[in-house]
Formats: structure tokens, C-alpha cells, sequence
């Protein structure tokens, strides 16, 4: 009986030595939960005994049970490494089926799954086909796409920025004025010899700045046009160009030449074309001159133009003959010429004849700029002695003899920063992925009365080419796309704006040659169309609040095409791609389980559990729920085995295992006494 006893009591020692030394040898093993033999004494029994005559028979293990309480977190480099902080198991399917684990030390393999090292497949669960994890449903394996995400054309533009409610409008009221006062004197003088005046008489005008300057300006008699602008181009928003026109309605047989402003000119009138040689020989004179056919009621005739307004002075050539026909005349809307001086007949046969057709005076007035008739000249005399028919002005003591139109000035040119508030530019896509920029001009309009309201512009251009329609025009060919944006008193976007939808944008490169699908025409619902370039721009989020100009956000939801960069995986288990064009995109969500009783698990080896009846059913859920733990991306859960414990526990091993076998010795040497006897 008393080997028994020994023998027993050596095989328990040997089996807690085992499992210590297993445990020891694990202590660096990914995820591997120690473990403890239990053991319990052993007893004979009969039917009619009592426990006061019961001998022990020895120990026998009872079971060795697993110790699954968290082991230390150690962080790596590797993304698709995880650990689980509190309860759960990662679930895998293999070869052999279903198991379960701790370790999350996961890489991929040539299909892209995500595996263990043994090849088991982690387990997940699907994402929906625009990226979004679902959480739950049936569980799959876990699959990494390494290939291409495509392009998607941007169907919507979201902008959330603030106009400071203060800013001055962009535009300029003013005025464009011109001077009325006819080509000279009636007829067209006629000048002998030197000095040749243009039959202009003096003129004092009262003039004041866009500062709130006023001065008087001299104009003294003969000025020519561009003299006068000359006398007005230091006023602050006053700006003046002169220009001088006439024209040769007539040229007789047999002339010979002629000269304009001292520069000759040949006629050969023999030759069909002698018009069309004039016009050149005066565009390639080099005299600030110009030179076109006009056609005046079915006649051609020779438009002259001094480019800067001097006074055109025609006389007879070194080798004149005939005549010539000079109107100081202007086109009316017809095309024909509306007199506005006298046709005068020019003896260029040697003769001393000299016409001189005088100039006009263009102003642009700035806001706040004004132009009027002095009271009195410089030099003292009364207005109506300014009101000869002669005064380039013309009679500018009376209503209308600056005939102008009012006008906004700074019309918006996207390459004058003084025509607009602010611009931004967001980067979008066509459906090709080819990127584009859109930008945004911000122009501060006026309100009915002139002043500073709530209504501005807002100018669109693309890769800096125009993308709107012109609603006057008769073809949908893109022009400068406007729209107008209303604010609230309180600053608020309002909400009866009208929607701005771009469907007229053909995608090009940078030599104007299209490079992806165009817009639909008539389609509206851009917001579904990602196979041509219509878009909404969503400008809601505008506000006119006092403060400056800042741009919160310029969203938009196309990107180009995209190659997998990284991965990203969250303390849920979602686990997210990201692409070199900056989109994420969820592959799935990592599935966990838990059983009722864990100690029931069936160890599989290779830090991998088989489900028992002893364990229950797995119950799956994602990370975060059903009392599961979280997951930590780029770290493992190392072994929760306490090596200094193990290590005293394998010297107690060893101590019972020492002092099983005396027991047998004890046993041997009464044994042989006994046989001694």
C-alpha cells in the first residue's frame, strides 16, 4: 500500500515539474496563458466504512487549468499586430476548423488575408460597399485589397466661410463721359500756312478728385485731345484719353499724294487697289497712326486715327495733284458715317489748302469725381464766354454737353486683385481623377441706394477658364459664371439664394484639348453623376459676420486614383485602408469572442483554443460590446506567465518529488526488515 502511496505521490510531483517547466518555457510565447495542475488526495472506500478507519491512498491530479488573466501589453511597429485589452479571443478558421486566441501577432498572405503564423485566417466582419463597417452579421475573413481605388469625379463642392461684414464694396460708381464738342468749326478750318489751330477755343473746368480735391484745370485755345488728357491725368480717379478720327470719303482722278501730319503718302488711283495700299502704307508708317476700310453706305472709305489724340493735319504732297475729301464724321449704329463736321475738299495740286480735324476727350470718373464748367475762367471772364461752338467741350453751360452714361467701374477681372474682395481655390476632380482648381472670387456689391449692403457676387473659374453661361447669349459656349449671394441682417446665408449648379465645364488639359467626360445638358441631379463634370456648389455655409475674411472649409468628394499606403485599426476593431490620394476606406471590423466558461476551452497548442461542451457556445460580437475588451493596433499581448513564481514553484516540485521517493525508501527498508525476520 505504501508504494502506492510513494509512487503516487512521485507521479504528482512529476506532473506539477511538467506543467511548471511548460509554463517557463512559454514565458515569452505571444498570448500564452500559464497554467496550474490541481491535484487531490486519494481515498480507499468501502460500503461499511467510516471515515475514522479511511487510510490514504495517495494524490492524483484532478485537471490542469488555465490561468487567462491579462499578460503585460508591449507595443511594436507592425499595424495589423493587436492585443486585447480585457476579456475576448481573437477568432481564426484553418485547416482544423474554428480556434480561438490571444495572440494577435497578424500579418497577410498572397491573397491578402490576414493570418497568424500558423496560416489561420482571422475572422471579421463585412464592410459595406462605400466603406462603412457594419458591426455585426455573419463573420468572413478579413482581406486586404493591395490593388487600385478609383477615381471619383467631384459631384459637390461645400464651402464655409466668413465675408467680413465691413469690407467695401469692390465696384466703383461713376461715370464714362465724352466731349460732344463736334470735329471743330463748321466747315473744317482751313488753315494757311503755320501755325495750323484746330479752331478749339479756351475752357476753365471745375474739377474734383475722388479725394474731395477741387481744382480748375486751363484749357487753353488749339489744345489737341491728347493734350487735354495730358491736363487731367494727375486727379485722383480722373482718368482722360484722347482720340482724333477722320475720314477720306473721296479721292479725285489723277491724285498723286498727299501728306498726314507731315508724314507723305503715294496714291496710284490707276490701280484697283490703291484704298487697300493706302490703308497699309499709313498702318506701316510708324506715326502713331492707323488706318482701315470703312464702308460708308455701301462706299468704302479710309478711317484715320491718331492713337493718342493729336490733331490729324492733312497738306499737299512734295508731288500733289488733284484733291482729296475729308469728313470729321463718326459711324452711326447703321455703319454709315454721322456727320458731326463738315466735308471739306482739299486742293493737293500744289495748292495751300490745309485741313485739320480735331480730336474727342474720353473721361473716366471714379467715384466722387466730378467735371463741370467753372464759373469764371482763370483769368477772370464770365461762363458764357465758353460756350463757342469751337470749344472741344462744347457748350458746357448747358445740360448734356458731356454726354456719358453711368457705369461701375473695377468690372471683376480675376487679374486685377482690386476688382474683388478675396478669392479661394479648392483642388477638384473629373470623372478621370485628373485634378483641377476651382477658384472663388468674393465681390462686395452695393445696394439700391448706393451704399454698402448684404448682397455679393461670387465669380467662378476653373483651372482659370470661365464656366458659366451668359444668359443673353445665343450658344452655351462657357463665359464668366456670376452668381449673387444674399445675407440676412444678422449676418445668416439666406436660404432663398438660388442653388448654383455648374453643367457646363468640359474637362481639359493644359492646351485646351478635352481630357474627360463634359457635362450633361439639362441634367440637375448632379449630386447622383459621377461620369461627367456637373457639380453643385454648396455655399450655405457663408456667413457676413464683422471680422476678417476666413475660410473654414472647402469640402469636396472626388479624388483621384489612389494606391494602399496604410493601414489604421481602431480600438473597436475597424479596420481602415488609406490610399496615397487621402481617402480611408473601412475593410471590415475585427470579430471577438467570449465564452461562459473559458476555463473549459480545449487547448489546442500553438496558443489556439478549441470550443468544448465544457466551455459553452462562442458568443461574437465587435470590440467595446458585450463586456468584451478593446483592441490595441501595434502591440501584443505578451505572456501572462510570473517567472520568478514558476521558478519557486519548481523547486517546491522538486522538494516533493524528493520527498515522494523517501516515502518509497521507508517503505523498502521496513519491507526488508520484516523479510529479515
Amino acid at each position: 500500500m505504501s508504494f502506492n502511496i510513494g509512487l503516487s505521490a512521485l507521479n504528482a510531483a512529476q506532473q506539477d515539474i511538467n506543467v511548471t517547466g511548460n509554463n517557463i518555457a512559454n514565458a515569452g510565447t505571444t498570448g500564452f496563458k500559464s497554467s496550474r495542475a490541481n491535484f487531490g488526495d486519494v481515498y480507499a472506500a468501502s460500503i461499511l466504512g467510516s471515515g475514522g478507519d479511511q487510510p490514504g491512498s495517495g494524490v492524483s491530479l484532478q485537471n490542469i487549468s488555465q490561468n487567462f488573466s491579462q499578460g503585460n501589453v508591449k507595443f511594436t511597429n507592425n499595424t495589423l499586430d493587436m492585443a486585447i485589452n480585457g476579456e475576448g479571443f481573437f477568432v481564426l478558421d484553418g485547416p482544423s476548423g474554428t480556434n480561438y486566441s490571444r495572440a494577435g501577432n497578424f500579418g497577410t498572405d498572397s491573397e491578402g488575408n490576414i493570418v497568424n503564423g500558423k496560416g489561420d485566417r482571422l475572422q471579421g466582419f463585412r464592410a459595406s460597399d462605400d466603406g462603412v463597417a457594419l458591426g455585426g452579421g455573419p463573420v468572413e475573413d478579413l482581406v486586404i485589397d493591395t490593388g487600385e481605388i478609383p477615381p471619383r469625379g467631384t459631384t459637390r463642392v461645400d464651402s464655409e466661410i466668413n465675408l467680413d461684414a465691413s469690407a467695401e464694396p469692390s465696384t466703383v460708381i461713376g461715370a464714362n463721359l465724352e466731349t460732344n464738342g463736334g470735329r471743330s468749326t463748321d466747315p473744317l478750318p482751313l488753315a494757311l500756312g503755320d501755325p495750323r489751330l484746330n479752331g478749339y477755343t479756351a475752357n476753365t473746368l471745375e474739377v474734383t478728385g475722388s479725394d474731395g480735391t477741387s481744382r480748375l484745370i486751363d484749357v487753353p485755345a488749339n489744345t489737341s485731345a491728347n493734350e487735354v488728357a495730358q491736363l487731367f491725368s494727375t486727379v485722383n480717379g480722373v482718368a482722360a484719353r484722347g482720340s482724333t478720327t477722320a475720314y477720306i470719303t473721296g479721292l479725285s482722278a489723277g491724285i498723286s499724294g498727299f501728306s498726314i501730319n507731315g508724314r507723305e503718302f503715294t496714291v496710284d488711283d490707276s490701280n484697283p487697289d490703291h484704298l487697300s495700299d493706302l490703308v497699309s502704307a499709313i498702318n506701316d508708317s510708324s506715326a502713331n497712326l492707323s488706318a482701315q476700310l470703312v464702308d460708308d453706305g455701301g462706299t468704302d472709305v479710309v478711317e484715320v486715327t491718331h492713337n493718342v489724340g493729336a490733331d490729324l493735319v492733312f497738306t499737299p504732297g512734295t508731288a500733289g495733284a488733284g484733291s482729296i475729301t475729308i469728313d470729321g464724321s463718326q459711324p452711326n449704329q447703321n455703319g454709315d458715317l454721322e456727320p458731326k463736321g463738315a466735308t471739306q475738299n482739299l486742293d493737293m495740286g500744289g495748292g495751300n489748302d490745309v485741313g485739320l480735324v480735331g480730336g474727342t476727350v474720353s473721361f473716366t470718373l471714379d467715384e466722387g469725381a466730378s467735371l463741370a464748367a467753372s464759373d469764371e475762367t482763370s483769368a477772370g471772364d464770365p461762363i458764357d464766354q465758353q460756350t463757342e461752338t469751337g470749344s472741344i467741350f462744347g457748350d458746357i453751360s448747358q445740360p448734356g454737353s458731356l454726354e456719358g452714361v453711368a457705369f461701375s467701374s473695377n468690372e471683376f477681372d480675376p487679374g486685377d486683385p482690386d476688382t474683388y474682395y478675396r478669392s479661394t481655390a479648392v483642388p477638384i476632380y473629373d470623372s478621370l481623377g485628373n485634378e483641377h482648381t476651382l477658384t472663388q472670387y468674393f465681390v462686395k456689391e452695393r445696394d439700391a441706394n448706393g451704399a454698402p449692403g448684404t448682397v455679393w457676387s461670387v465669380y467662378l473659374q476653373i483651372d482659370g477658364e470661365d464656366i458659366g453661361y451668359d444668359p443673353g447669349a445665343t450658344n452655351s459656349e462657357p463665359s464668366l459664371a456670376r452668381h449673387e449671394i444674399r445675407f440676412d441682417d444678422n449676418g445668416n446665408y439666406d436660404p432663398n439664394n438660388s442653388p448654383i449648379e455648374i453643367t457646363n465645364w468640359q474637362p481639359t488639359d493644359s492646351d485646351g484639348r478635352p481630357i474627360a467626360a463634359g457635362p450633361v445638358p439639362g441634367d440637375t441631379n448632379v449630386a447622383d453623376l459621377q461620369t461627367n463634370s456637373n457639380f453643385t456648389l454648396d455655399l450655405s455655409g457663408l456667413t457676413q459676420y464683422g471680422g476678417e475674411f476666413s475660410v473654414q472649409s472647402n469640402q469636396q468628394d472626388g479624388y483621384a486614383k489612389g494606391q494602399l499606403s496604410g493601414l489604421e485599426i481602431n480600438s473597436a476593431g475597424l479596420v481602415s485602408a488609406r490610399f496615397s490620394n487621402g481617402q480611408s476606406r473601412a475593410i471590415g471590423e475585427v470579430a471577438l469572442a467570449n465564452f461562459a466558461n473559458p476555463d473549459g476551452l480545449a487547448n489546442l497548442g500553438g496558443t489556439s483554443f478549441a470550443e468544448t461542451s465544457e466551455s459553452g457556445q462562442a458568443t461574437i460580437s465587435g470590440a467595446g460590446t458585450a463586456g468584451l475588451g478593446a483592441i490595441q493596433s501595434g502591440a501584443l499581448e505578451e505572456s501572462n506567465v510570473d517567472l520568478p513564481e514558476q521558478l519557486v514553484q519548481l523547486i517546491v516540485s522538486q522538494r516533493n518529488y524528493q520527498a515522494a521517493s523517501q516515502v518509497i525508501s521507508a517503505t523498502d527498508q521496513t519491507t526488508q526488515t520484516i523479510i529479515n525476520l
